[in-house]
């Protein structure tokens, strides 16, 4: 296998200005024209507070609460759901050992293409990155299905029109794409509003749960957490979700280059993130089982499904504070949307850098430092898919929705397990590291524990998109097929152009590269 295994790039030779030496970023387009050339992703402009809003738009908790709560409690384990959601935390928890390890020594807005890329070779790591990018577009364009879908439900029957969902979507897409452009410290702005605002709701409604008149206090019960319970029903079905409540955390990398001090920023944000997010799912879950009733919970979600918390709210709290909820999600699945966008924004990015794939995905704006050409691409591309289901006529939740996110989160997990073997193999052949429990002992776990997840969530294909039999195989090959573009490109760049298969692995540390530049 070819491997890439320096843990940072080596110094660059003064009398060789031409030929760039490997760990090295290549030298800027000499393109005179604005904007037509790499000036790189604007360094030190994000902070611990804005790299964990990313993270948390992502994983969007109140789309979490919304559209999984129902689904964990009707189909999943039942009142176990609280205790799913700390399994999914402790797995991905002990995940982000070995990958927070690993950001010490990768600072590349690729992410797990950089990281797999060093830990199995350059194939593997071409590999991971179309997979990497298929997945995160596809959960975007799923959630622009969702934002017209309940943009339209919010506000149409509010101003008596019946305006398309798609038309809701592509605003939001074009409002997304100027956020892209604006850079990450606007963006960060932005999210941290929509954070603050769906996550307070969350907790009022957590907290009225604790006063209201559904269920008294002096019941609630511990039942929740009870082993006996968390591992009953269908938990495959709610360790699946459970999982995917917290997709979004791994982008913490991505951001790097951009971070203030990432050694210490990324692992901070990582953690936290990790840790805010499965504190708030396992607790406000278990207040709201309580609230409603641990005897009627299942029944309740089984007869309101999509529903389930806006019918929980007006119970728990009344005053019809539905509607607010209402408003929130729509503002909630925009902040995820942004956040995706710049995640597969900054994959394209770090691959058109390196000349691997179209070069002026590699321009960034002189001014801005944000990668232009790439946010464009991304959103055109997205576009095209929320195009497809508008002229076809699709339903863009039950279709739109429920497959692209379905299919990008099995990418993301796919993803993740390749990712944590990458990181087992590169600290076992660099030795840059030689923790126990940091390099060794917690990689194995998680990849044990990631393992398991994907085979569950391969299980649950039915549930998870919606479809059964043939179509179901049908559309899981996606993520296969995307991952096997990506092995074979790297193929044929070793056997067809080997100058450019040489560029896979370099610029894996874009900040060191500047500084020794």
């Amino acid at each position: 296998m070819d491997n890439v295994t320096q843990s940072s790039p080596p110094r660059r030779p003064v009398a060789t200005p031409s030929a760039p030496t490997p760990g090295t970023s290549p030298p800027p387009d000499p393109s005179p024209r604005t904007g037509r050339r790499n000036h790189g992703l604007k360094e030190n402009s994000l902070g611990v507070p804005s790299i964990f809003f990313y993270i948390i738009a992502a994983a969007s908790p109140l789309t979490v609460v919304v559209a999984l709560y129902p689904i964990i409690i009707g189909a999943g384990n039942g009142v176990g759901m609280p205790g799913a959601f700390v399994i999914a935390a402790v797995v991905l928890m002990i995940f982000a050992v070995g990958y927070v390890a690993m950001s010490r020594h990768v600072t590349n807005a690729g992410a797990f293409y950089a990281y797999v890329t060093l830990g199995l070779g350059r194939i593997p790591g071409l590999g991971s990155a179309f997979l990497a990018i298929f997945a995160y577009n596809a959960i975007q364009a799923g959630l622009y299905g969702g934002f017209g879908y309940y943009a339209s439900e919010l506000i149409n029957p509010r101003i008596g029109l019946e305006i398309p969902w798609w038309v809701y979507a592509f605003g939001a897409l074009v409002l997304c794409l100027g956020l892209g452009l604006q850079g990450v410290h606007s963006g960060a702005k932005v999210l941290g509003v929509f954070m603050t605002l769906e996550v307070t709701m969350i907790t009022v409604l957590s907290a009225f749960s604790l006063v209201g008149d559904a269920e008294p206090v002096s019941d609630f019960s511990l039942e929740p957490f009870a082993p006996s319970v968390v591992l009953s029903g269908a938990l495959g079905v709610a360790l699946m979700f459970a999982h995917a409540s917290f997709i979004g955390f791994e982008g913490s990398a991505i951001y790097g280059e951009e971070a203030r001090d990432p050694v210490r920023t990324i692992p901070r944000a990582t953690y936290l993130s990790i840790a805010f997010m499965g504190v708030l799912y396992a607790v406000s879950g278990w207040l709201i089982v309580n609230a409603l009733g641990i005897d009627r919970v299942v029944g309740i979600a089984a007869e309101t499904g999509g529903n389930f918390i806006f019918a929980a709210s007006d119970t728990i709290i009344g005053h019809n504070i539905s509607l607010v909820f209402q408003v929130l999600i729509v503002t909630a699945t925009f902040a995820a949307i942004v956040t995706f966008h710049n995640n597969v924004s900054r994959y394209l990015f770090s691959l058109g850098r390196q000349g691997l794939v179209w070069k002026p995905l590699g321009w960034t704006l002189p001014g801005r430092r944000t990668p232009w050409v790439a946010a464009i691409v991304q959103s055109v591309t997205v576009g095209i898919v929320i195009a497809l289901f508008a002229v076809f006529g699709q339903d863009p939740f039950a279709t739109l929705f429920t497959w692209a996110t379905g299919i990008g989160t099995i990418g993301v997990i796919l993803s993740q397990l390749i990712a944590g073997i990458a990181i087992f193999v590169f600290f076992r052949r660099s030795g840059v590291d030689t923790r126990l429990w940091n390099t060794v002992v917690a990689p194995i776990l998680a990849i044990v524990g990631l393992g398991a997840f994907f085979v569950l969530t391969l299980d649950s294909l039915d549930i998870l998109l919606g479809v059964h039999g043939a179509m179901a195989v049908l559309m899981v090959s996606l993520v296969f097929l995307a991952l096997l573009a990506g092995v074979v490109y790297g193929v044929y760049l070793k056997l067809a152009s080997p100058a450019k298969y040489a560029l896979v692995g370099q610029a894996l540390n874009e900040r060191e590269s500047a500084e020794t530049g």
